[in-house]
């Protein structure tokens, strides 16, 4: 079966200049199995593994009806981390700073997705653009948590992914969930 996820597109353009310094300062794709083709590049809000037919369409209903009534938002990419050991870290990645939106969004997907999934929904949430994963050798190569001038990316959907992993880039986006509002006041 398929596996899918939710999550907003993070065009590589906007990432390229901080993701290719980190990339080569750390010398990332020596040291990990998996850096994510330029296409791939995302902010995951919700994973949902396999789904049946029937699933996947209800998936898709709520996010429609999610995506209808929430005002398009901007969130600011602001440095670099990881998650696991700092030494050898199994995750690197490019940080969102905290957004109310954001989070907000995560909170009312997960919420409404429950029971569909059949799993709680949970405050737990690192909004992050994988940017190097699975470890592939016993080198220490120590990330430093860091920040950066942020760089602003204009949340106006989300997008439903399914995933083939035999393919690169390996994340193909079957449905684009438009916001319904600008939260802007144009005159």
């Amino acid at each position: 079966m398929t596996h899918y996820f939710a999550a907003i597109h993070v065009p590589f353009e906007l990432v390229n200049e901080k993701l290719t310094a980190t990339s080569v300062h750390y010398d990332l794709p020596s040291h990990y199995k998996v850096i994510p083709h330029p296409e791939d590049l995302h902010v995951t809000l919700l994973f949902f593994g396999e789904l049946s037919h029937f699933q996947l369409a209800l998936v898709k209903q709520e996010m429609q009806t999610l995506a209808a009534s929430t005002d398009i938002f901007t969130i600011s990419l602001n440095g670099v981390s990881c998650f696991g050991n700092p030494a050898g870290p199994r995750v690197v990645y490019l940080s969102v700073q905290q957004s109310f939106q954001l989070n907000g969004l995560y909170q009312q997907l997960s919420e409404r997705l429950e029971s569909v999934l059949q799993k709680p929904a949970t405050s737990d949430y690192t909004p992050h653009i994988t940017i190097a994963k699975k470890k592939k050798d016993k080198f220490s190569i120590p990330i430093k948590e860091e920040q950066f001038e942020p760089l602003a990316l204009d949340v106006s959907g989300m997008i439903l992914y399914s995933i083939d992993p035999t393919k690169s880039p390996k994340y193909s986006p079957e449905y684009t969930f438009s916001f319904g509002h600008s939260s802007s006041i144009d005159d």
